[in-house]
């Protein structure tokens, strides 16, 4: 009796582990690209997020990674708007907080004066294997100080 038990366990065991592994391999679920790229720009909006938030200026260095089967990834920033390609796919995505891509040049800043600086700010690009420079500095904006977030190709 322990050995009919043993054996239907044992193939029971089998066909579970065959339907996983046809789950993951028959919908590629292993080497996701458009997912990858979506994970890739959570990293990113994460870092300016936390950039934002951190109540401190400082800079932070991000690499663009490439996607798991060596692909390059593009990405391009404009209007707090995220977006990653790789060959065919791509991905948008838009932080918590706005990231700038214009340069402050110290004046005090109200809600017009920021629009306007976006509005006519180009678009940050770049690829695998450069990084994005994020800095966070404390502004003076209308009638306070406040944390904005700015992004730049690292050199």
């Amino acid at each position: 009796m322990d050995f009919v038990v043993s054996k239907v366990a044992m193939s029971i065991c089998a066909l579970l582990v065959a339907s996983v592994l046809s789950g993951v391999f028959g919908n590629d679920l292993l080497f996701r690209g458009v997912d990858e790229l979506d994970s890739i720009l959570t990293d990113l909006s994460i870092t300016l997020e936390r950039s934002a938030w951190s109540n401190s200026e400082g800079t932070t260095v991000w690499e663009i990674p490439y996607i798991s089967n060596g692909d390059t990834v593009f990405i391009s920033i404009q209007a707090s708007i995220l977006r990653a390609s790789s060959g065919e796919r791509s991905a948008i995505a838009v932080p918590g907080c706005e990231a700038h891509t214009w340069t402050w040049n110290g004046t005090s800043l109200n809600s017009t004066s920021v629009r306007s600086l976006d509005e006519s700010s180009f678009q940050i690009e770049s690829s695998s294997g450069h990084a994005l420079e994020i800095e966070a500095k404390e502004i003076r904006y209308e009638n306070g100080n406040v944390m904005f977030v700015f992004v730049s190709v690292s050199d």
